[in-house]
């Protein structure tokens, strides 16, 4: 069987020859003895090894700030009753300023830069002024971004076409990965507990603020999908679990956005990836009816939140979404026994696999510092219990 169809007919809930092995090598540029210079290669390798590698269709355009924004940035060393020097970057916009200023501690990695969101400026201890703080900040937002450029779409086009030709010729699946994002925006953008404080002290800001990122969303993604090239689109959730969002909170701003979305993605004939690794059970009735395609994270060491467990996710969601992940990538796996590897992936196998509906993986990604011995390891169990039928062991 052909990798691609395999992981389409997992996708749709169906059994393929064997349970698709589909890693994610985000921070990773090497295997056993070799390291890649494209994702061709790398694809090449994992065809090699029997896996069912995925090809990224990045779209550049997205998110790209509009040429008529201003932006000026300064360090101020020593700041009065800051312990830190203090980083201020500033968005000069036809609709006002943006304004976001940083604390400098030992730990900030982006040197004298500031970008524009990062995981690292959401803590209140390193952030002293964030980007989104009051509606004037919203409406500014708005013309932050600049819609592709004819010249950027057609870039974006032939980089699709190369894309396409290796898709074709070894019948691989093609994925656009992350440029879709609504939560982790508002995350970083106004920080956690302001985001969460404002839906109920400012609900109006929020909701403009999700409709201004839920236009752009669907903007994107006719735009990736326009040259008939990806197979399915990942929606990154990573600050849309119950640890920010209390799940009334999440039914009320971001369900019906993220419903809106994958309803565009199906017409558009792509598959919906939803990417959260905690908190999955408290929001299985949503994520059900989102009428999302594939859940990706399914982690059974990091997600301990709600008291998860493999077989309950199974039960509750089965039926309806694929899931992919099943074993955990940075303590298992980097870490793990080879007793632990193996007991762990033939559970993932024997509890999410039966009747297809399952991709397995290490969660979150492998990382530089897995050992291949512990990857090959990995491998080597899959090839035994991921074969239909499943062995009831």
């Amino acid at each position: 069987m052909l990798s691609k169809d395999r992981l389409l007919l997992s996708m749709d809930h169906k059994e393929p020859d064997h349970v698709p092995l589909t890693y994610r090598w985000i921070i990773r540029q090497f295997g056993k003895d070799r390291t890649w210079r494209d994702q061709f290669e790398r694809a090449e390798m994992e065809l090699d090894l029997g896996l069912d590698p995925m090809l990224q269709l990045a779209y550049a355009p997205g998110w790209k700030l509009n040429p008529d924004v201003n932006v000026t940035l300064w360090r101020d060393p020593s700041v009065a009753g800051e312990q830190y020097p203090l980083l201020t970057k500033e968005y000069h916009t036809e609709k006002g300023v943006l304004k976001q200023v940083v604390r400098q501690t030992p730990d900030w990695p982006h040197g004298d830069f500031v970008p524009i969101w990062s995981d690292h400026m959401i803590p209140r201890s390193r952030t002293k002024k964030y980007l989104i703080e009051n509606m004037r900040d919203v409406e500014a937002f708005g013309s932050l971004f600049n819609e592709p450029k004819e010249k950027e779409q057609k870039q974006f086009l032939e980089e699709a076409e190369t894309v396409k030709k290796f898709a074709d010729k070894h019948s691989v699946l093609v994925e656009n990965m992350w440029t879709l994002q609504m939560g982790d925006v508002v995350a970083w953008t106004c920080g956690v507990e302001n985001m969460i404080s404002q839906c109920f002290k400012n609900p109006e800001l929020i909701h403009r603020f999700l409709d201004m990122l839920l236009e752009w969303n669907i903007t994107y993604l006719e735009k990736i999908t326009e040259p008939g090239v990806a197979d399915m689109v990942s929606y990154r959730a990573w600050y849309e679990n119950v640890s920010f969002w209390p799940p009334r909170v999440y039914k009320t701003f971001l369900f019906p956005r993220v419903k809106k979305l994958v309803e565009v993605a199906h017409r558009l004939g792509v598959k919906f990836c939803y990417v959260i690794s905690i908190g999955i059970i408290p929001l299985m009735g949503f994520l059900k009816e989102l009428d999302i395609d594939v859940l990706y994270g399914v982690d059974p060491v990091e997600d301990k939140l709600g008291g998860v467990d493999l077989q309950r996710i199974k039960n509750e969601g089965g039926d309806d979404i694929c899931f992919w992940g099943g074993v955990n990538s940075y303590v298992t796996l980097t870490t793990g026994t080879k007793q632990k590897i193996e007991a762990e992936t033939a559970q993932a196998v024997r509890i999410l696999g039966p009747d297809g509906g399952f991709i397995l993986s290490a969660i979150d990604s492998l990382d530089k510092h897995t050992p291949w011995r512990n990857i090959e390891h990995m491998i080597k169990v899959w090839r035994k219990v991921g074969k239909y039928p499943l062995a009831s062991a």
